[in-house]
């Protein structure tokens, strides 16, 4: 039997900080949460089950050309912050 590889992605520890410009997610992160020596485990977590959240990690010199772009309901930041909307009201849901 062949061995299964790890689809696990090491999140890359960027020369940069990065901010989180989404929605805050119960647990995860709050809208603003700078990441200086990589992800929290739980961030970690969340971008694997939600790629679409490392969109919404941006380099700090580079937050003033995201905040525009959310403000473009077309633009792939804006489209990332929505699906990480619906993300955000599943984890904050208590079963």
């Amino acid at each position: 039997m062949p061995e299964k590889k790890s689809t696990k992605q090491e999140t890359p520890k960027t020369k940069e900080p990065v901010i989180y410009i989404g929605p805050s997610i119960v647990g995860v992160a709050t809208k603003g949460t700078v990441y200086k020596n990589g992800l929290t485990p739980q961030m970690g977590k969340a971008v694997e089950e939600l790629p679409a959240l490392n969109t919404l990690l941006v380099e700090i010199g580079k937050i003033t050309q995201a905040r525009k772009d959310l403000k473009n309901k077309e633009s792939a930041v804006s489209i990332c912050y929505a699906k990480a909307e619906e993300y955000a009201q599943k984890k904050g849901a208590k079963g």
